[in-house]
């Protein structure tokens, strides 16, 4: 796998009016769609990933450090693998073991890029820029959601424990990152806590 460069002009932006905002550039990610009901597409993906796929709407899973799974729809996950090793012999095996006949494993690491973002008031910074509540709907700490930040989709998935500053992975287009950080930066310029 090729190491890109990010795609943000600094690699990260820390303590921005107490706001940290950076690319996590190398991630791979692998889209899977498979039947739910199918109880061999099911097994032989829990087997290869080595944890649940989430079938609950808006929800992501993991049993490691490793990878995490993310509901994108009834029949469509997202794989994010941290362990760049680990990426060839897990989309193999989706591939090699899983019917290509009722599945689809697609790698879309250069698809979109993942911005993490964290501070005590982050939600309600986000909230200047998006229509959802994120109190309600990042309730949980496997929640995720999908949405417009003004006029870009973005996938948002909860990276924070229930005591710790609020903190989002932020799924966003490449050439839409430098964009949402810098209005996220002039948007923290005047927020009233």
């Amino acid at each position: 796998m090729l190491t890109r460069e990010n795609v943000l002009t600094k690699s990260s932006f820390n303590d921005v009016n107490g706001y940290n905002f950076k690319e996590l550039p190398n991630i791979p990610k692998i889209n899977l769609r498979g039947n739910p009901d199918d109880k061999d597409f099911i097994t032989n993906a829990e087997k290869i990933l080595n944890t649940l796929l989430p079938i609950e709407a808006n929800s992501s899973s993991s049993s490691s450090s490793k990878l995490k799974i993310i509901w994108l729809g009834p029949n469509e996950w997202l794989i994010e693998i941290y362990e760049i090793n680990d990426f060839e012999k897990i989309f193999s095996d989706l591939n090699n073991f899983l019917n290509p006949k009722n599945t689809a494993v697609t790698d879309v690491t250069e698809n979109r890029t993942i911005l993490k973002l964290n501070g005590l008031y982050l939600y309600k910074l986000l909230a200047k820029f998006m229509v959802i509540d994120l109190d309600k709907v990042l309730y949980k700490e496997s929640s995720v959601a999908q949405t417009i930040f003004i006029k870009v989709p973005v996938l948002i998935i909860r990276n924070h424990k229930e005591n710790q500053h609020q903190s989002v992975y932020l799924h966003a287009n490449r050439s839409h990152a430098q964009y949402i950080i810098d209005i996220l930066i002039d948007g923290s310029q005047n927020i009233n806590f």
